[in-house]
């Protein structure tokens, strides 16, 4: 019935209302009187029900009508309360509205008024594609499977048609659940569909947004199964009807209903505020007065049934034992109404693993997610990169919080394992439908409220408009490539890369190779390289810090620095997240001195595991912490033991040019045949306008985002994944998408823009203090991520201490399996 459920009010319209507002005539201990408010009822066949009127609520009695409301389990008894006076107003569904109808009694009933969608609702006929059914006349003597048996879309309407062109099934197989809700969560329809796919009936009747739904793969049945197995009978269709009215008895106060219907009245989606309460109910364009004649076939309908008219009605349950469900996170029973053009919509760039996890954020939440991935494939940057490229930390650390990485692999897998990996959740999770690859987003302006998309596929362009725009680049974006501009480039002999397309170990074989740069990427492609070429030099501008996949060769990192006991550590030599709790602040201002005793310890300790000395150790050069925040990287020992063996030489200096026969560094020739650019990746922000980039507010240390997620000047866009780098990544994303979608769907209020902006502010003040500058210092959260995650689930009102004691928490690590059941719920 309530058409758009998941389109939660996303503009915080209570913050704009003062507590006063919500608060007259409310006094501790004192009961209303029925005089005083106009109460309504509406039926709660979904959770998110009570927060629909909740947000109704607020409009209502901002805009003069003294509202409240109960909720139902059924529609019987709402009409009962209505008929009782114990509600003024029912939002009936049409057959409820027929009941209230009939036992009110001639000029009994009053309507009030109805969405534009609930004007015309259809249903069809669908047949088995072997059942031979031509027409309407060939389901006579043909096994039907309806929805629910008081669902007028699926079951009342359509039945009482086929009965008036003569039209006799053999059996009728109603599938009744959640009956008393008549029809509104559709489940009934899901299963009447799985009947037919199943050889359990010939003929379904359904209505036309649910077969939409399933063709579209929203549902827990396979979409080619559908299209393969079933289609629409040709030929006229069930009768059109009308759906929900606002209904109050006629002897009911006057003022309550003009109250009421000025208010809704008064609505303009030309009104910011009210474009907002308006989606939220599924309107289009505008509240519509109320229409009588919309109801004729439902009460037809609904006289037969009740009038115990014979329609060889048969309960669907006898068929088979199953209880079908739509698809966690797609199917939303209370948007059961609306066809999927008016869902909200979000387009998406890119696929790898936060755009697949924003995929079922968003789609959960009721919205209509489409995601354009210019590669032929899924998985972003991993389907390919430098040769023997994986990931850096463990799986546990690199794995979707609910899809464990449980492929029998090493420890630290290889990319194409993880790959595979990433497919395998894709696939799991049906995510596919929702992706169109090889296809290019040359460009994204907005437009009235919304995002319209410039694409390309296949020399194709095309434009697509959306109501929200997601950036799901990632943090390494291959179509952004950093590479020095040395000058006699054109002089070098030999080639030059960079490390994304230093793929094959032929490239290097026999060949004096020279990879520059001092991440992880340049110790991985001078390690490979050293396996077949003639020489190896690494060239880093500076020493790093590298953090020891176990320190101590006996504890696994992640038990040091991403524990709740590491986290303190950590806040205290280089202070708390903004956003934290206030007393670890109060921790830091105590235990730096200290902090930073013990930092130099560990410094110590990581020089001698990784055998450290002369220019290329940064002992006694930078701080370990402050340095991992810009140049982080977990290794093992290779780089040590190739340098040590003689078999890699690693300079520390600034490349400065080529010759023909190598590069210089500062001003000293090194011969080369292969040059690697292990330099990274720079932001590219040119898909938006300059007046988009200008209020995006770009620095030179990157893009600083409300919780790395928004822009408070730019209002329904996202970056999930692209302006945020913590050790677990992965997990991140995924309540990164959650947490944007509870925010869209109007579940958590922002703050106005002015605060957001003041944190921000506060936000680069503390990277700025101790943070190295480099162009990525925007998005670094790293050793910080726990708390970090912390403030996200606090946002989504959920439980932020997950462990199950008070020792597992202080002491085992944060991993993504501590997070399992918050993406796509």
């Amino acid at each position: 019935m309530i058409a758009a459920a998941g389109r939660l009010l996303r503009t915080g319209f209570a913050r704009r209302s003062s507590c006063r507002e919500f608060s007259q005539g409310w006094k501790l201990g004192r009961l209303p009187s029925k005089d005083e408010q106009v109460l309504l009822g509406a039926v709660s066949y979904d959770p998110a029900i009570s927060t629909i009127w909740g947000r109704m609520k607020i409009y209502l009695n901002t805009a003069g009508c003294p509202f409240d409301f109960v909720l139902f389990t059924n529609y019987e008894r709402q009409v009962a309360a209505l008929l009782a006076g114990e509600v003024d107003i029912a939002w009936n569904g049409p057959v409820a509205h027929v009941l209230a109808e009939q036992h009110a009694g001639p000029n009994g009933l009053v309507s009030l008024g109805m969405r534009d969608v609930d004007c015309d609702f259809v249903s069809i006929c669908v047949a088995r594609k072997d059942a031979n059914v031509s027409s309407v006349h060939d389901v006579h003597d043909k096994v039907v499977a309806t929805g629910a048996s008081d669902s007028p879309q699926a079951h009342l309407v359509p039945l009482y048609w086929l009965h008036e062109k003569g039209v006799r099934p053999s059996e009728i197989r109603a599938f009744d659940l959640d009956l008393g809700k008549h029809g509104d969560t559709a489940l009934g329809e899901v299963a009447a569909m799985e009947c037919l796919l199943q050889h359990g009936a010939q003929v379904g009747l359904l209505s036309k947004m649910m077969w939409d739904r399933g063709l579209a793969g929203e549902l827990s049945i396979d979409p080619k199964m559908l299209e393969t197995t079933l289609e629409v009978v040709p030929g006229e269709g069930p009768p059109l009807f009308d759906h929900c009215q606002f209904d109050v008895l006629a002897h009911n106060p006057l003022w309550k209903r003009e109250s009421f219907s000025n208010a809704i009245f008064k609505m303009d989606m030309q009104n910011p505020e009210h474009e907002e309460v308006m989606r939220l109910e599924g309107i289009q364009k505008k509240w519509m007065p109320p229409r009588h004649e919309g109801y004729a076939v439902v009460h037809k309908a609904v006289e037969a049934f009740t009038g115990k008219r014979h329609f060889g009605t048969q309960t669907g349950g006898s068929w088979g034992s199953r209880s079908p469900r739509a698809k966690k996170g797609t199917f939303n029973a209370s948007r059961s109404f609306s066809t999927s053009a008016q869902k909200p919509s979000v387009g998406v760039v890119g696929a790898g693993v936060a755009g697949l996890q924003a995929i079922r954020s968003l789609e959960a939440k009721g919205f209509a997610v489409k995601v354009f991935e210019q590669d032929a494939g899924i998985g972003g940057v991993w389907r390919e990169n430098y040769v023997n490229f994986g990931v850096q930390v463990p799986k546990q650390l690199y794995e979707f919080p609910d899809f464990p990485f449980n492929l029998p692999w090493g420890t630290y897998p290889t990319g194409p394992e993880t790959q595979q990996y990433i497919e395998d959740y894709a696939d799991h999770f049906k995510l596919r439908k929702s992706v169109q690859t090889g296809t290019r987003v040359e460009a994204i302006h907005p437009e009235n409220s919304g995002w319209v998309f410039t694409t390309k596929q296949d020399g194709e362009k095309k434009e697509e408009s959306f109501d929200y725009c997601i950036m799901a680049t990632g943090l390494y974006n291959k179509a952004s490539l950093f590479i020095p501009d040395l000058p006699d480039k054109e002089k070098f002999a030999g080639k030059a890369v960079h490390s994304t397309y230093f793929q094959d170990f032929a490239m290097a074989e026999n060949k004096r190779v020279v990879v520059v740069g001092g991440g992880k990427s340049a110790v991985d492609c001078a390690t490979e390289a050293s396996k077949v070429a003639a020489k190896v030099t690494l060239v880093s501008r500076k020493p790093h810090w590298p953090t020891p996949r176990k320190i101590a060769n006996l504890i696994p990192f992640q038990y040091i620095f991403l524990s709740r006991l590491g986290q303190a550590l950590v806040t205290g030599h280089r202070g708390a997240l903004p956003g934290a709790p206030g007393h670890m602040s109060l921790w830091h201002k105590l235990s730096w001195p200290l902090m930073a005793v013990a930092f130099s310890a560990v410094e110590m300790l990581f020089a001698l595991q990784f055998r450290m000395s002369g220019k290329t150790s940064p002992l006694f050069k930078c701080d370990v912490v402050s340095d991992f925040y810009g140049h982080a990287q977990v290794l093992d020992y290779s780089l040590r033991d190739l340098v040590a063996e003689g078999k890699l030489e690693w300079v520390i200096g600034t490349p400065t040019g080529f010759t023909p026969d190598g590069v210089t560094i500062d001003g000293q020739e090194v011969p080369a045949d292969l040059v690697i650019y292990a330099t990274g990746f720079q932001k590219d922000y040119s898909l938006f306008s300059e007046e988009v980039r200008s209020r995006l507010g770009v620095e030179e240390d990157g893009l600083y985002l409300w919780r790395h997620t928004l822009a408070p000047k730019v209002p329904r866009l996202a970056f999930v994944g692209s302006e945020l780098a913590t050790i677990s990544n992965i997990s991140s994303y995924g309540l990164q998408s959650a947490w944007l979608g509870k925010v869209w769907s109007g579940e958590i209020d922002l703050p106005k823009v002015e605060a957001m902006e003041a944190e921000l502010e506060e936000m680069k003040k503390w990277k700025r203090g101790w943070m190295p500058a480099t162009s990525s210092r925007a998005s670094l959260v790293l050793l910080h991520q726990v708390h970090f995650h912390d403030t996200l689930l606090k946002d989504m009102g959920l439980r932020h201490l997950r462990k199950a004691n008070f020792l597992a928490e202080a002491l085992m690590p944060y991993q993504p399996e501590d997070y399992n059941g918050i993406v796509g719920a």
